[in-house]
């Protein structure tokens, strides 16, 4: 023969004369209907996979080939050992019986192959008579070991070589033999390794889906234990929503023997689902899959899609937060802007009568503006609170008489207050101001004549509240406030807390009052909530973390007052030139020697160099590199007991607390009024 351009040698065959039989069948037909049953193996369903690892690549031996299995040494066979007897075939004959004639010379190579030895046995070669009037074979036999799912030698597979060719030919034949056996070994062993210590859940089913066996990644991302699933349907674990898909895709799978891309839920052992997407085939008795979880990729994907969901509906609030405030600060600043106009006109014509009523005029709008943003910064989370642990019945009375006067005269105000509360660490003027809003609009809900009970318990959560995306486990405050007006709507309710959003008249109201309690309830770490009905009341509830740490004694409070400060030294860094312009003069008509400085590095030089300093007033945002709390921190470095008043319009988190509860430590947030600065800088120097 010629291969290529090149003559080719000729391949040794083996020549067997074929028993006479009419019609053969081929081994795999044979072999799938024999009646397994009567012997060691048990029927073709339960061979384990190592076995049937076994009997596929022996079918694909070129040589006659058998698989001797189990403690009887059953044989299962290809078509080419079947002419080595004369028997019709051999399936499920015992191997010492089936070679009973040469069982002397074979059998010690047998159970060399059954304790894990591999051997090729060529000399002497063997002797095979077939049958009567045939010539007889001389053979070589080859033992490998078969390793079950265990490890153990569980058979052998014996391969016939006929050695009657040339010397160099059964050479070559022999090298081939062996790196077969040697692919066959590692076949099954890389199959077992994959099996054992892949990440993906395989199992193995039968048509009527009862498990037949599964990998270890199965039961561990599952917490099942074979004992607990033995001969159980997985279609107990399906989830019942997927189920009738399950029964489609099985049925389709049996007619075309593989399924891609499957997503079913299977149930944990604990209750909940694990999301896998499987791969299956069906080999005419076992359905095999594989199945990759993706419990996590679909959870995530969920988040997010909320996310985006979030976003959007953020950004439409945007829009209103942007039109509503257009509108607020146009009316305010057209009346600070009329008054100073009429001012300067009066100031030019010297006429001075009404020059005090314009400047309150200017100095109204000024502080609605100043409220307009403290709401506005609270409903965005960045309001910097000053949180300390607080008695919280004790704080909720001390806000009575504020309480009071933002019910009016015709509401009635009514406590049911837990006799032990926990403690929680709140913002007390944020506190006050979210309860004040929140009675301000119970006076509305109910014309100005109703009830308003607030009252407080002790919560322990078990689980997250609402949601996993709520609040963890663990122990809160709760706080109510519920009137008995005419209640809301549930479109209402949904829009409650977005700035702008209100039910009342025109004028009546900018809508920022829920939107500044939800702000302030989420940036303490707590979660907030409305119940309502038209015609049934409304209920605002919040939900504040407990607090571990000791609540201090209550301080003295200090009557604001023009006191003067007698020469102080004060170091005053904001980088706003005009404001800190302003903060100056006032400053220094109090009494104080003023130093300013613009960004940080320049403060902490004047500190170093032209101190010290009997008080540091510092922006939060500074800059230069460094925040004003770095450059306190860097401050109390040189000097520990130095005070500083920290002043701020926003902040992306509070101070912390073992900066700000410091002694001679106070924050102060914009806008604020120069008398207040200058009586809050009096305060922590105690004159």
């Amino acid at each position: 023969m010629v291969a290529n351009g090149k003559p080719r040698e000729p391949a040794p065959q083996v020549i067997l004369q074929s028993p006479v039989l009419p019609s053969i069948e081929p081994m795999g037909e044979r072999i799938a209907q024999f009646d397994w049953w009567r012997t060691s193996l048990g029927p073709l369903s339960r061979w384990p996979a190592s076995l049937r690892i076994a009997v596929d690549m022996m079918h694909l031996s070129p040589f006659p080939c058998a698989v001797v299995w189990g403690p009887d040494l059953c044989v299962v066979h290809n078509d080419g050992y079947r002419a080595l007897r004369a028997l019709p075939d051999a399936l499920g004959m015992a191997f010492d019986t089936l070679w009973s004639d040469i069982w002397p010379a074979v059998g010690p190579w047998v159970f060399k192959a059954l304790e894990g030895h591999s051997n090729f046995v060529e000399d002497p070669p063997l002797r095979i008579v077939r049958s009567e009037g045939a010539e007889p074979l001389w053979c070589a036999f080859g033992y490998a070991p078969l390793h079950d799912e265990l490890g153990n030698v569980a058979g052998f597979l014996h391969t016939v070589i006929e050695t009657t060719a040339s010397v160099e030919a059964h050479r070559h034949w022999r090298e081939q033999v062996q790196s077969f056996e040697r692919q066959v070994e590692q076949h099954v062993a890389e199959r077992e390794q994959f099996w054992l210590l892949s990440r993906e859940a395989m199992m193995m089913l039968t048509p009527e889906l009862k498990l037949h066996a599964a990998n270890p990644a199965w039961y561990r991302i599952l917490g099942w234990t074979e004992e607990q699933v033995q001969a159980m349907s997985v279609m107990q674990l399906v989830h019942p929503t997927e189920r009738a898909e399950v029964q489609l895709a099985v049925s389709e799978l049996l007619q075309c023997s593989h399924a891609e891309q499957l997503e079913i839920r299977l149930r944990h052992r604990d209750g909940h689902y694990h999301w896998f997407r499987w791969s299956a085939r069906f080999d005419g008795s076992l359905l095999t899959a594989v199945g990759r979880d993706i419990t996590a990729d679909r959870e995530e994907a969920a988040r997010q899609a909320e996310m985006l969901m979030h976003n959007s509906e953020r950004m439409e609030v945007v829009g209103q937060l942007a039109g509503g405030m257009g509108h607020e600060m146009n009316n305010l600043l057209s009346g600070i802007g009329g008054s100073l106009e009429l001012l300067q006109r009066r100031l030019q014509e010297g006429r001075l009568e009404r020059v005090e009523a314009y400047v309150d005029v200017a100095r109204d709008a000024v502080q609605r503006a100043m409220d307009l943003t403290h709401r506005l910064i609270a409903f965005s989370r960045h309001q910097p609170l000053a949180p300390r642990p607080l008695d919280f019945n004790r704080q909720l009375r001390l806000s009575e008489p504020l309480l009071l006067r933002a019910l009016g005269a015709e509401m009635r105000l009514h406590w049911q207050l837990d006799i032990a509360p926990w403690a929680v660490s709140l913002d007390v003027p944020q506190l006050e101001n979210a309860l004040i809003n929140l009675c301000a609009n119970a006076r509305e809900a109910c014309l100005e004549q109703g009830n308003v009970t607030i009252s407080s318990v002790n919560e322990r959560l078990t689980a997250f509240f609402p949601d996993e995306s709520g609040l963890p486990p663990g122990d809160y405050v709760a706080l109510h406030v519920e009137d008995d007006g005419h209640g809301m709507a549930v479109v209402d309710i949904a829009r409650a807390f977005e700035p702008f959003y209100t039910t009342k008249p025109l004028g009546r109201g900018a809508g920022l009052g829920l939107s500044m309690v939800y702000g302030f309830v989420r940036q303490s770490g707590g979660y907030a909530w409305i119940e309502s009905a038209p015609e049934q009341g409304t209920k605002v509830s919040m939900l504040f973390p407990r607090c571990h740490e000791p609540v201090p004694d209550e301080p003295v409070p200090v009557p604001l007052s023009q006191r003067m400060a007698l020469g102080k030294r004060l170091l005053l860094v904001d980088d706003e030139l005009d404001l800190r312009a302003v903060m100056r003069e006032y400053l220094t008509e109090r009494g104080f020697d003023v130093t300013d400085v613009g960004d940080a590095n320049s403060a902490l030089e004047r500190f170093r160099h032209g101190g010290p300093f009997d008080l540091v007033i510092t922006d939060i945002g500074l800059p230069g590199g460094f925040s004003g709390r770095q450059v306190a921190k860097a401050m109390r470095m040189q000097l520990a007991q130095q005070k500083i008043l920290f002043i701020t319009g926003y902040a992306d988190q509070s101070i912390e607390a073992q900066l700000l509860d410091q002694p001679g430590t106070a924050l102060l947030n914009k806008p604020f009024s120069l008398a207040h600065l200058a009586d809050e800088a009096l305060r922590l120097l105690d004159v």
